[in-house]
Parts: structure tokens; sequence; C-alpha cells
């Protein structure tokens, strides 16, 4: 993604595939929350050093190096997030601030972390702990283009 990208990207609002975080030296608590709900949902973008109005502060710059290995490691860590998807932050300098972007894709399976399974709508996370729920979240996935991707995997190897 280039710089221009994400400056268009903080000149939105937070919506369901656009989320801000502030973190100057820390991973925000709640960050695999939203990375857990938007890879069950659509997929979306992750600006950490960033109000949630879109107002850049910044990563410590001595931190940028550290939270971008854990992202990664956490990523793939199945204790964090399971089953486990391999994030790739990048970080860019807006205004003289470090700004670490996340893509999340959208993702065939359905993801949890710390056991619990998450959704997105509009510019926030939820628990999905009804059966109904789950069933709707499993239903939509398997009506993705995943299906024919498995099938075609049966016939090579079938």
């Amino acid at each position: 993604m280039a710089i221009e990208q994400i400056k268009k990207l903080l000149k939105q609002k937070e919506n369901i595939r656009l989320e801000f975080k502030e973190s100057l030296n820390s991973l925000p608590l709640n960050l695999f929350e939203s990375v857990c709900s938007m890879l069950n949902r659509d997929g979306g973008d992750i600006l950490l050093g960033v109000t949630n109005k879109g107002q850049p502060l910044g990563v410590d710059p001595d931190c940028v190096n550290e939270l971008i290995s854990q992202v990664v490691n956490l990523s793939n860590n199945q204790q964090k997030l399971d089953p486990p998807f391999i994030l790739f932050p990048q970080v860019f300098d807006i205004d003289g601030k470090k700004i670490i972007h996340i893509q999340v894709p959208v993702s065939s399976q359905i993801h949890r972390t710390a056991n619990v399974i998450f959704d997105r709508s509009n510019d926030g996370d939820f628990k999905i702990i009804q059966p109904e729920r789950i069933a709707v979240l499993f239903n939509r996935k398997r009506s993705s283009k995943v299906p024919g991707l498995l099938h075609l995997l049966y016939i090579q190897t079938g």
C-alpha cells in the first residue's frame, strides 16, 4: 500500500473495514479482536498510532520494530489467533510520525481470539456467542468462493 492510500484512509471515519488504534509503545489490548472480526467479515485496514478521529499520534520510533514483530508472531500463535493467520504490517511516516498499517484480508475460515469469535459491524468488534449467529457466520463463509477451491483441491488430490 502506498503512502497516498494511507493518507486517504486517515481522512475517512472508522467503519466496517477501517479501524484506528492509539499505540504509542505497546499493542492495544483489543487489537486481535479487530483482527479476528475483520478476518471473519470483509477484511480491512488497521492503523496503529492514530486516534479514533483519524488524527496521527504516531508510534514511538524506538518501539516500531518490536510492535511489528509482536503482530507477526502473535498472528502466527494459535493461543492468540485460532486458526493462525500471519499478518505483514508496514510502517509509514506521516508528518514525521510513524504509523503502522496492518492490512487484514478476508479469510475463508472462522477465527477466534481468546477462544471467542468476533464479527465486525460499522466500526465495532462484537463477540459472537449465540449458536445461531455462529451458524450464520459459518454459512456466509461456506457460501463464498472457498467451496469451489476445496472442490478443485479434492479433484486434484482425489
